[in-house]
């Protein structure tokens, strides 16, 4: 619902980023009143006064409704001056104290009230243009303001700073409610918080942030505060916003029951932006860098712990579109309406280091990457999911593992898939690809399995790169259920398969293959319950022999295995006399099954 928001509208109108107003002063007073009484709420004040060009309203309080109650915001006395250009100055004390008591959120539950003092010195707001479209304009060379909770069981102070805010705004009445379109900025802002729970945990807090800019569209804004969200969409809210700001700092402290913890983090800037209407949603953030730092005690295990984190070139996004997105009820629905969905998020280089546990055995940790992506695509019609990831590092060191320290690298990870999503009338084409490229254990792990270094240590790769075609039966998201309860019977079948490269190497072995096949599903018998397949791969293996030497060395194969081993691969596959290569060609053709032109079955 768009209840808290209005009241939150009409609450900031009243501490000087107005939003409503008219081009005489009592026209401005009387929209703010009538504004607050189409939101469900009330102004009342002690009294009016006009003396000269300008008004003044003493005495105000905003009472605040919801299905559980009331609350009410006592507010400072305003002045609404003529400047007789066309123009309505709205005048605010330097500083003034607010008395906010916010309305339960539950029916159990105790309203909680505020104490704030405001101050913006030398402030300056401005009206001007013509009843049904107002503009705005805002100077505030500082604003602090300053809250103490009185009745939340906690003890809790807030203080919140900005300087050189400037401020425009525009208001006017569109076809299906209010539009209002908005741009800001501050040099910075800072928030420092202190609390204490009931149980005696002390948490302080600051966080900071320069060179802040901003903008907001909003159209159809209800006048009715009691409208749905969805049926606001439906009739035509739409909200447009962007914001970016500069470097950021958070630090905070607390103690809980004598066990002391601290976090430290820092932001290299970036920007957020979101927009929506009743036919699509948007949301992208970016940030340069994130630094994290972190610490400790448990007295329970009695020992400390540390962490430290850094990230480069966040960028994160989410992208809906279709009539039906704001169906969280039932997805499958907004689905089958025509909803498209795609997520994507990447980051750059990325670091943590760890260090922590009981104080007889801490357990360290580090690990970096130099970037990673990934993203997703939902549709009635298709499912997409993509990963990337390289130059991974990870390093551990505990007591609970047999050596002191243990690494591994891996050059690249990579997961992709493309399928269909729903029954398809015809065959729809697919995609699996799985990479894990340059996999490096550590020596102190092949000290363990090959102590005297007769194996090759080189890095491993698996690469499984496929693509084909397939013909669904069966809705996978609305068969989810199902799927998920074990059920066996196959969602569709697979009508061609292409490999264009199947890759292993481990160990001074090599084993690729490529090739490409089809399927008939009306053929189940042929080959004892699989679709018939026609096609052909193709299998090359290098160093094999060499390796079934080495492990026959090692003691780790019996000499009758290997020559067991070697026999059964002599008949699937032909051998080089001068290298230790073997090529093989595995074929199913015309109901049959080839082994290098041998037919096998």
């Amino acid at each position: 619902m768009l209840k808290s928001g209005h009241a939150l509208t009409v609450a900031i109108a009243f501490t000087g980023q107005t939003l409503w107003a008219d081009v005489t002063p009592d026209d401005i007073w009387l929209a703010w009143q009538t504004m607050a009484q189409s939101q469900g709420q009330k102004i009342t004040s002690a009294s009016t006064e006009t003396v000269g060009d300008t008004l003044t309203v003493k005495g105000i309080t905003l009472t605040l409704t919801n299905e559980f109650g009331a609350g009410s915001a006592s507010l400072p006395d305003l002045q609404f001056q003529d400047n007789g250009d066309g123009t309505v100055a709205i005048l605010v004390p330097d500083s003034f104290p607010v008395r906010l008591m916010l309305p339960k959120d539950s029916a159990t539950a105790q309203p909680a009230e505020f104490d704030l003092t405001v101050a913006v010195p030398g402030a300056k707001i401005t009206a001007s243009g013509v009843p049904g479209a107002i503009n705005y304009e805002q100077s505030l060379p500082s604003l602090e303001i300053t809250a103490k909770g009185t009745n939340t069981g906690e003890q809790s102070d807030v203080t919140l700073n900005m300087s050189d805010v400037k401020a425009k705004y525009r208001t006017e009445a569109g076809e299906s409610g209010q539009n209002l379109s908005a741009a800001f900025s501050a040099d910075s802002l800072t928030i420092d918080a202190a609390g204490t729970d009931d149980a005696g945990a002390r948490t302080d807090i600051n966080l900071s942030l320069a060179d802040l800019d901003g903008t907001t569209d909003l159209t159809g804004i209800p006048v009715d505060d009691g409208v749905e969200f969805e049926s606001a969409l439906a009739a035509g809210f739409t909200f447009d916003g962007a914001v970016t700001y500069g470097i950021g700092a958070l630090v905070l402290n607390g103690n809980d029951a004598g066990e002391p913890f601290k976090l430290a983090s820092t932001l290299g800037g970036g920007n957020l932006t979101l927009g929506m209407d009743a036919g699509k949603f948007h949301y992208d953030a970016t940030n340069k860098s994130l630094s994290l730092n972190a610490s400790g005690t448990d007295k329970a295990s009695g020992g400390d712990f540390t962490f430290a984190g850094s990230m480069a070139d966040f960028s994160s996004a989410v992208d809906i579109k279709g009539a039906g997105w704001t169906n969280t009820e039932d997805f499958n629905a907004a689905l089958r309406s025509g909803m498209v969905m795609a997520v994507s998020a990447g980051v750059g280089g990325t670091s943590i280091d760890f260090a922590g546990g009981p104080a007889d055995g801490p357990v360290k940790l580090k690990g970096s990457l130099a970037g990673m992506q990934t993203s997703f695509a939902l549709s009635s019609a298709e499912i997409s999911s993509d990963f990337r990831a390289k130059a991974l590092t990870v390093t551990i060191a505990s007591p609970d593992i047999p050596v002191p320290e243990l690494s591994a690298d891996l050059g690249e990870l990579a997961f992709g898939l493309v399928m269909p999503a729903a029954p398809t009338s015809k065959p729809a084409p697919f995609t699996f690809v799985t990479k894990m490229i340059d996999l490096k254990l550590p020596e102190a792990l092949w000290a363990m399995v090959d102590p005297t270094a007769i194996l090759p240590h080189d890095p491993a790769t698996v690469i499984v790169d496929t693509n084909g075609t397939a013909t669904l039966t069966k809705d996978l998201m609305a068969d989810a259920q199902s799927l998920e309860n074990g059920a066996t019977d196959a969602p569709g079948v697979v009508n061609s398969l292409k490999i264009p490269q199947i890759l292993a190497k481990a160990l001074g072995t090599e084993i690729a293959a490529s090739g490409a096949f089809t399927f008939d599903a009306s053929d189940t018998v042929t080959f004892s319950g699989m679709p018939l397949p026609t096609g052909k791969i193709d299998i090359k293996a290098t160093g094999v022999n060499a390796l079934i030497d080495k492990l026959v060395s090692m003691g780790l194969v019996p000499q009758d295995q290997a020559m067991q081993g070697r026999m059964m691969l002599s008949m699937f596959a032909n051998s080089s006399a001068t290298n230790d290569e073997i090529t093989s060609t595995l074929e199913f053709k015309d109901k049959h099954f080839f082994a290098n032109g041998q037919q096998l079955q």
